[in-house]
């Protein structure tokens, strides 16, 4: 007997939130998407973001959605690139002791998404494929552990945390499984 496949995070991140296929359809195209961040981007990201527009997972996750416009995707990059460029700024000591760097450096951090409390959650580009690229996390104040990705792993332990054991070392316990975002659709919420 075959082992039966198994489900992919962003299976079960629409499963855990209650989101339909085709709630939400972006209109760019990956490879727009691409071309105008100045990367490849992980197959996980580009699922996840293929079926939820911007928005946020049990107010520990938030992202915009580069795919779903034009001005999203511009907003996106223009705050990818305020990020690198607050990170990279030497006075702010936020790579002080740390083993990384930023993009576009060769390995560097590159941003995903936030917590909405300001902290920041990062891709580590250090491998020619995005679909290996391990998660790193700030939390305003300093580095924690890394997530071995992908980053949709990350979200899915986000979602089924029930303490303090998820990469924020938020106490999750009573926190709603849900997503809330918007598009041009409209405002949406789905709980889990």
């Amino acid at each position: 007997m075959a082992d039966a496949p198994r489900r992919s995070y962003v299976d079960e991140i629409c499963e855990l939130v209650g989101w339909r296929a085709g709630d939400f359809r972006p209109e760019l195209d990956w490879a727009t998407v691409e071309r105008e961040l100045g990367t490849p981007l992980p197959g996980d990201y580009k699922a996840l973001l293929t079926r939820f527009p911007s928005g946020g997972f049990r107010g520990a996750v938030q992202f915009s959605n580069p795919g779903q416009s034009t001005e999203e995707c511009a907003n996106a990059k223009a705050h990818n690139d305020e990020l690198l460029e607050i990170f990279g700024d030497e006075d702010l000591d936020y790579l002080r002791g740390v083993p990384y760097r930023l993009f576009p450096e060769p390995g560097g951090l590159y941003p995903w998404g936030t917590n909405g409390a300001g902290g920041t959650f990062w891709w580590i580009t250090d491998s020619a494929d995005p679909d290996d690229w391990r998660v790193a996390y700030h939390n305003r104040d300093f580095w924690h552990e890394e997530h071995p990705g992908p980053m949709t792993s990350a979200v899915r332990d986000l979602l089924v945390s029930t303490g303090e054991d998820n990469l924020l070392q938020w106490d999750m316990a009573g926190k709603p499984v849900d997503f809330g975002g918007h598009w041009a659709g409209g405002y949406v919420s789905h709980p889990g």
